[in-house]
C-alpha cells in the first residue's frame, strides 16, 4: 500500500468522502467527522510506522501556537484587503461559515479530537510523505498543497479552496521542516480557534 498509485487511490477516496460531506451539507457535521475518522484510520494503518517526533512536546506547542497565530494574521490581512477593495468574495466567506462553522459544543469537540488531528495525520502524515518520495523539496510541498486544496473543490466555495491551498503550504512546509505531527496539529488547532471562535472573519 506504499506505492504512489495506492496513495492516489486513497486520495480519490478522500475526494469522494469530502464530496459527499459538502454535497449533503445539512448533515456536514455528521458526515465530515466520519470521513476524517476513516481517513485517519487509513493513515495510521498505512503511513510510515517509523515516524518519530523530532521536537519536544514543549517546542511543538510553542512553534505550533506561534505559526497558527501568524497564519491567522495572514488570513485576517487578506480578509481586510478583500473588504477594502470591495472584491466579490465576502459572500463566499459568509456562506462558508454557515456550512463549516461549528455552532454547538459537540461540534467543537469533534473539531478538536477528530477533524484537526485527522486532517494532519492524513494530509501531512500520509499523503505528503508519499508525494515527497516522488518529488522532493518545495515542489513536493506545493503539489501536496494542491492535492489538499483540490479535495475542497467539492464545497463549491473558491475561498475555501484558496484557504486550503495557503494553509496546506504553511503546514506542509512546517511538517517538512520539523517532521512533527504534533507541531502541525497545534498550529492547525490554534488557527481554527482564532478563525472560528476568537475572531471569525465574517464581520
Amino acid at each position: 500500500m506504499s506505492s504512489f498509485r495506492s496513495v492516489l487511490q486513497v486520495w480519490i477516496l478522500a475526494n469522494i468522502l469530502l464530496g459527499i460531506s459538502f454535497t449533503f451539507n445539512e448533515f456536514f457535521w455528521l458526515l465530515f467527522p466520519l470521513s476524517l475518522t476513516l481517513l485517519l484510520l487509513i493513515s495510521l494503518k498505512f503511513s510510515n510506522r517509523g515516524h518519530t517526533e523530532r521536537l519536544s512536546p514543549l517546542k511543538s506547542i510553542f512553534l505550533g501556537a506561534l505559526s497558527g497565530s501568524l497564519l491567522y494574521l495572514i488570513f485576517l490581512k487578506a480578509y481586510l484587503l478583500i473588504g477594502q477593495f470591495d472584491l466579490p468574495f465576502l459572500s463566499q466567506v459568509k456562506s462558508l461559515y454557515a456550512i463549516v462553522g461549528p455552532s454547538n459544543l459537540w461540534q467543537y469537540v469533534l473539531l478538536v479530537i477528530i477533524i484537526i488531528p485527522g486532517e494532519e495525520f492524513f494530509w501531512r502524515g500520509y499523503i505528503q510523505p508519499a508525494i515527497l518520495k516522488w518529488k522532493s523539496g518545495l515542489v513536493g510541498v506545493l503539489i501536496s498543497a494542491c492535492f489538499y486544496a483540490f479535495a475542497h473543490l467539492w464545497s463549491g466555495n473558491l475561498m475555501l479552496v484558496a484557504a486550503a491551498f495557503t494553509a496546506g503550504i504553511a503546514w506542509g512546509a512546517l511538517y517538512e521542516w520539523k517532521r512533527s505531527l504534533l507541531l502541525v496539529i497545534i498550529s492547525h488547532l490554534v488557527f481554527d480557534i482564532l478563525l472560528l471562535v476568537v475572531m471569525p472573519l465574517n464581520f
